[in-house]
């Protein structure tokens, strides 16, 4: 005997739009195929609900969007994350093509540098603060 999908379905007095969705969104994305169905969804609720936290379809954004973000966080980490400071400032000195000798003035001599970037110190509230001036980030990417 087949069953018929449960479905949700709503008209937009507003909009007439109709939606038409399977109780299946409420699914967290397992993979990049489901994700991008999913957000291609939100992006229509967002379209009509836009900020009216009592529009009937709020929570269905809210539920969709939820496992969006989760699904983000378990698959794709924040920028930065799992990045020692060493690796940070050896992008950052590759990316503007610098060499020891250029961080210097931050770290009070090449000696220093050289020290830091073999892990055999760690980096002073002085010289993220010369980092971050330098090359205009957060000093959030050193303090963890």
């Amino acid at each position: 005997m087949n069953t018929p999908a449960l479905k949700i379905d709503y008209f937009d007095k507003k909009t007439k739009q109709a939606f038409h969705f399977p109780v299946s969104i409420f699914k967290k994305p397992v993979n990049n195929k489901e994700y991008s169905k999913l957000e291609k969804i939100l992006d229509q609720l967002i379209d009509t609900v836009k900020s009216d936290d009592k529009h009937p379809l709020a929570l269905v954004m809210q539920l969709i969007g939820e496992n969006l973000e989760q699904y983000d966080s378990e698959n794709y980490p924040r920028i930065g994350e799992n990045i020692t400071d060493i690796e940070m400032v050896k992008y950052l000195m590759k990316s503007h093509h610098l060499h020891q000798i250029d961080l210097s003035d931050i770290f009070g001599g090449q000696a220093n540098v050289s020290k830091f970037l073999n892990g055999e110190r760690s980096l002073s509230k002085n010289q993220i603060a010369g980092l971050k001036k330098r090359f205009n980030i957060s000093a959030d990417f050193f303090v963890k």
